[in-house]
């Protein structure tokens, strides 16, 4: 073994930094064979091939019990909406989710890669980059927002702990939009998340397995609370049903709107299921655990927040839509031993189910994007500390009309795969810059993919400047971005579909001849202890950096 190797870990440290070559040498990937490919971008081996149709579903039943869920049902009370109004929206809203996470989650789930990969296939070897990015900024935003609900949380249980903990000087200039407690809320929130960046994405279903029962259970703790003290839901009190009969054309206009909203909440989530597809323990076990989990667990959710507000706002004359404010709010009314302690176990779970959100959504997929930025130097477990990293420096804020960008995308990818591809990938090509590789295309760009993002966004891009409020649009252009995300999935889809057809029949003879997900997925492992490739049981040299010397499906062999 060699002498570096066979070093203890302090030693292995200690010599990184005798030099930058050493540095360099410590810190590249040994899995890492070309810029294309290392251990985590190539497709998952067996023994990561975990998840099962339980984990799935607690996966997405954990994450759909989040601050953005309970708070959804506000923007719709506040149209005049009703209570089984708000919940059909948001009912059908995720049913038509889970639809689109099941349809992208599929290639995935048959040939172990993640979003990196299998957007090379659309978009062009080097074209792939450009959604990578597009993705980790995404990430990176979300990252920050949460980890300071996250904070809000944990500064509540400190104010339970210590009765002078909202008496501390605030230093904070009120444009910063956050007060000392709260910033010592976020510091804590990084520091609590910190050791779950050690845990590879293969490992960490469990932490969702865990908030799938501790999340609903306070949840339904703060409900019974709500309820019980205030002798009933009240919901009567919450709604304004006069909003509605005065403008229908406006009413049902903010529903499609927040229809549209609740799709945008759950973009990231839509884009993101190919790096958890990829672990599943059959190509089915991610169907039938992602259809289920996620309308259900959010209609819940939200009534769970809508009941509760009600209550609140009988109680206390004020709509608490944030549970963060609503925990606060009971504080402010009544600081007993009894009420303390009630609240500190609350928000404890609501910070836990927040940092595992904030794991899921956003610090595993940029983790997977940065590794297919940077293969040599970068892995899952690298990449996730970086993503805690810039997204404790940034100031947390919010991208609302981001989502009509990442619409297209999911939609090209799902046409792609099983509308134009019939199923039939090639992993091989997937891992070439050679000119020759199926998904090589024209210096590295599939031109179709990006034309149809284009127009895929196009349409509701003016509403979404006018969003902004820095210029005026015309109504048109507001009901276009009302219609965001459903706008830019179903056209970029439609328009990929259409220019495929039209130009690049030769490009889909091969795959569509064949039957529906009929070829046998190569399986591609590192070799242990090596710099090298295998491919069904042959050592592959260079697979990334050398040409085809046997057509699309050659190999350069040894």
């Amino acid at each position: 073994m060699h002498r570096y190797e066979s070093a203890s870990r302090w030693a292995r440290t200690k010599d990184a930094f005798t030099s930058w070559r050493a540095f360099h040498d410590a810190i590249r990937l040994k899995s890492a064979s070309s810029m294309l490919a290392n251990e985590d971008l190539l497709p998952s081996p067996p023994e990561r091939q975990t998840w099962t149709v339980w984990n799935f579903f607690a996966y997405w039943w954990s994450e759909s019990w989040a601050v953005s869920t309970w708070s959804i049902g506000s923007s719709l009370i506040a149209l005049g909406a009703t209570v089984r109004d708000a919940l059909l929206v948001v009912l059908f809203a995720n049913i038509l989710s889970s639809v689109v996470i099941v349809l992208n989650g599929r290639a995935a789930a048959r040939y172990h890669v993640g979003y990196p990969v299998l957007a090379r296939v659309t978009f062009g070897i080097y074209g792939s980059y450009f959604f990578v990015v597009l993705r980790a900024i995404l990430g990176i935003i979300w990252g920050g927002v949460q980890l300071y609900f996250e904070g809000q949380f944990i500064s509540i249980c400190l104010r339970c702990i210590f009765p002078s903990w909202t008496s501390l000087p605030n230093k904070i200039p009120a444009s910063q939009e956050i007060t000392t407690q709260v910033m010592v809320g976020f510091f804590l929130a990084f520091v609590f998340t910190l050791p779950l960046m050690f845990i590879h994405t293969s490992k960490i279903r469990h932490l969702f397995s865990l908030k799938s029962i501790i999340f609903p259970l306070a949840a339904l703790g703060v409900v019974c609370w709500a309820t019980t003290a205030n002798g009933g839901v009240s919901s009567n009190k919450l709604i304004d049903a006069s909003l509605r009969s005065s403008s229908p054309s406006v009413f049902a206009w903010g529903i499609v709107s927040q229809f549209n909203s609740v799709m945008g909440a759950n973009s990231a989530l839509l884009v993101t299921v190919p790096d958890l597809a990829r672990y599943s323990r059959t190509k089915n076990a991610q169907l039938y655990g992602q259809v289920l989990g996620l309308p259900i667990a959010q209609t819940i959710c939200a009534a769970f927040g809508i009941i509760a507000t009600s209550a609140v706002h009988n109680m206390y004359g004020e709509a608490y839509w944030n549970p963060y404010d609503l925990l606060n709010s009971v504080l402010d009314h009544s600081y007993t031993s009894r009420s303390r302690a009630g609240i500190f176990f609350a928000a404890a779970s609501f910070a836990f189910a927040t940092m595992g959100t904030s794991v899921a959504c956003n610090i595993v997929p940029f983790a997977a994007d940065v590794t297919c930025l940077a293969p040599k130097y970068v892995n899952i477990i690298r990449g996730q500390f970086i993503c805690l990293i810039i997204a404790f420096a940034i100031v947390p804020c919010f991208l609302s009309g981001y989502s009509i960008f990442q619409g297209s995308v999911v939609a090209i990818m799902s046409v792609d795969y099983f509308l134009i591809r019939h199923g039939n990938l090639y992993l091989s090509d997937m891992f070439t810059a050679s000119r020759l590789g199926r998904y090589y295309y024209s210096y590295g760009v599939n031109m179709r993919g990006i034309a149809a993002f284009i127009i895929g966004f196009v349409l509701p891009l003016p509403g979404f400047v006018g969003s902004f409020g820095t210029v005026s649009v015309s109504a048109a252009a507001t009901h276009m971005f009302n219609l965001g995300w459903l706008l830019s999935y179903f056209v970029g889809g439609v328009s990929y579909a259409v220019i495929c057809f039209a130009t690049a029949r030769s490009m889909m003879k091969g795959s569509r001849e064949a039957p529906f997900e009929g070829n046998v997925p190569h399986h591609i492992e590192t070799g242990s202890g090596h710099d090298r490739l295998i491919v069904d049981g042959m050592e592959i040299v260079g697979l990334a950096d050398h040409e085809h010397e046997h057509g699309p499906e050659g190999l350069c062999s040894t």
